[in-house]
């Protein structure tokens, strides 16, 4: 699997090194990461998303659009459920001015949750819909599958981690 990230100025950064990335082999199944052809990171600053999966043939492209600056990241969406995520994970939101503050550890919390949740909808595809990948405008039963497992994995990661 191929890994890049766009590139940034030094203001920024990504909370997930690739070190980090090759962190879930210890929690996803194999057959999930050997669908991945890349994972691509990006920042949040142009986009509506912070995560998205395309379907190439056989493998999956994922890309996570989420950095920090000066440990802050965009608020995308005032959505309720959005919000919720944001704030399970230890952002605190500034409305105002439209932007989430993160402690480093807690941002790469959510970054891998990010990366999890995608990786999740591989899982889905194969385990609920036959191997067919629907991608645009996936069901709400989908997204909470995919938020339920992205959760187990990566308490599943920390629990590996806090054993090192």
């Amino acid at each position: 699997m191929k890994i890049t990230y766009d590139k940034i100025t030094g203001d920024y950064q990504y909370p997930l090194s690739k070190k980090d990335v090759g962190e879930i082999k210890k929690v996803v199944d194999g057959k999930y990461l050997s669908q991945i052809f890349s994972i691509k990171f990006g920042c949040n600053t142009k986009t509506t998303q912070e995560g998205r999966i395309v379907k190439r043939g056989d493998s999956y492209d994922i890309k996570i659009n989420f950095c920090l600056n000066d440990h802050r990241s965009l608020l995308l969406s005032d959505d309720k459920k959005h919000v919720g995520q944001i704030k399970s994970y230890g952002g605190v939101i500034d409305f105002g001015k439209r932007h989430i503050c993160w402690d480093l550890t807690k941002a790469k919390d959510y970054a891998f949750y990010l990366l999890l949740h995608e990786i999740s909808h591989i899982a889905y595809c194969d385990e609920q819909m036959g191997g067919i990948f629907i991608g645009k405008r996936t069901s709400h039963q989908e997204e909470q599958w995919c938020d339920n497992m992205a959760t187990k994995l990566l308490l599943e990661l920390h629990k590996l981690q806090g054993e090192n």
